[in-house]
């Protein structure tokens, strides 16, 4: 019996897609994803933005919503001002004060809760709670620490620093200080899992080859801990000065800016003045904050990478 020959229909194949819908494809892809990101931002950052920009170029009345183009009559204002001045000066200061702290003390209490020792997982929550703590609750707690019959008073006074018991946030010389220590306390426990996990990204051996070679704990900080630690050192120095520049909520619930202005920065500036009802002056001013706010990380990161590759060099 003859064998039937076998018939094999030809196998379909796909239409090549035109380059064209290809790169249409490829060019819309990442932007879809983006566009929820865009629209949150659009919405809550730039928008605002926008309009602030809009009533600092007003005598804007917000009661009869109403404003006469005024230009840059407001910027002049608040250029003048000697309040502006002066909270332009206290903002300064209290970067000047909380910057170095919480750039090194979260990093030292990172490298202590970063060694394999018993509880030490007790120690990174206790460490951590200030960050979740209410800032209500913080600022009524330091309030009381900083009163005139606190121990803190009692132990500055043991040292000679005072005369007298004195309560830190009703002093000029102080005020700004004692506010500021808040801010620190604040924020140690979350820089310091920053810097936790910049030490466990570090490779072990290379701490073992150095001390083989003889290198001290000290040496090993100096020369491997922190320049491999320097992109946590960037974000947690930029994130310390956008949050110094915007600092409220401690100095709200303390001080309200006193003792005379002592602790009055260019966010309680800019509250002041909206509460007042003197809306283009107080969006001149935020601008003016948003713009120190800009330069002043930019600066910090070129300086840090700079500082970073000559560690590396």
């Amino acid at each position: 019996m003859a064998r039937q020959p076998i018939v094999t229909e030809p196998i379909a194949r796909s239409k090549p897609v035109p380059k064209r819908k290809k790169w249409r494809a490829s060019f819309f892809t990442p932007w879809l994803f983006l566009l929820p990101s865009i629209v949150i931002l659009g919405t809550f950052l730039a928008y605002p933005i926008i309009e602030a920009f809009h009533w600092s170029v007003l005598d804007y009345k917000i009661i009869a919503d109403t404003g006469e183009y005024v230009g840059l009559a407001n910027f002049r204002e608040i250029f003048t001002d000697s309040t502006f001045w002066k909270a332009f000066v206290n903002t300064l200061l209290f970067l000047l004060i909380v910057l170095p702290l919480n750039v090194l003390l979260p990093m030292i209490l990172a490298v202590l809760v970063n060694q394999k020792i018993r509880g030490v997982s007790t120690f990174r929550v206790l460490y951590y709670l200030p960050v979740v703590t209410p800032m209500v609750v913080g600022a009524l707690m330091w309030k009381m620490l900083y009163s005139q019959n606190s121990m803190i008073s009692q132990v500055l006074v043991w040292l000679g620093i005072f005369d007298s018991p004195t309560n830190l946030l009703v002093q000029s010389s102080t005020a700004l200080v004692a506010v500021s220590m808040i801010t620190v306390w604040k924020g140690l426990g979350y820089y310091m899992i920053i810097y936790l996990a910049g030490l466990q990204s570090i490779p072990k051996d290379v701490y073992e080859s150095a001390s083989i070679d003889g290198a001290s704990v000290f040496q090993m900080f100096t020369r491997i801990t922190f320049p491999m630690l320097m992109p946590s050192v960037t974000l947690v120095s930029v994130m310390t000065i956008i949050a110094g520049m915007k600092v409220f909520e401690e100095i709200a619930l303390t001080t309200g800016g006193g003792p005379a202005g002592a602790t009055t920065t260019l966010v309680m500036y800019i509250f002041d003045n909206f509460m007042s009802l003197d809306v283009s002056t107080a969006s001149a001013a935020g601008l003016v904050l948003l713009i120190m706010a800009i330069g002043a990380s930019l600066l910090q990161m070129k300086l840090t990478s700079k500082r970073e590759n000559d560690l590396r060099a």
